[in-house]
């Protein structure tokens, strides 16, 4: 199994909602994670703990899909849209580049550093 079925696979954890089961099946311990303004999360454990905590502001998913997948060797780039409605009542569309290092091969394979490019929904064609 190469890295491009592991990220198929992820792809169907977060599509299908499982968002921290994906983290913990194909995060490696060590993995890091950079958001925007640099924010820096360390450790697989962190990255889990940091996912629950959005995932609290989270009144409805309406839709989470990946629109375009580019895997080359070990660097993978997925486009992802969400569609939600926050606690607050304000439903939103967030879309986002995520730009990943994996690590290892066959179902060992692991991302150990991911950085997020969010930009406003529909500003990248197809």
């Amino acid at each position: 199994m190469a890295i491009r079925e592991q990220v198929g696979i992820l792809v169907e954890h977060v599509e299908c909602g499982n968002f921290i089961d994906a983290i913990d099946s194909f995060y490696a311990d060590d993995a890091e994670s950079f958001d925007i303004g640099g924010i820096h999360t360390a450790g697989k454990a962190a990255l889990m703990e940091k996912e629950r905590g959005f995932l609290t502001t989270i009144a409805t998913w309406h839709s989470h899909q990946a629109l375009e997948i580019v895997v080359d060797d070990t660097l993978v780039a997925i486009h992802w849209r969400f569609e939600l409605t926050r606690r607050t009542g304000e439903r939103v569309t967030l879309e986002e580049v995520a730009l990943q290092r994996w690590r290892g091969t066959g179902p060992d394979a692991r991302i150990v550093h991911e950085k997020y490019f969010p930009f406003a929904p529909g500003g990248l064609k197809s």
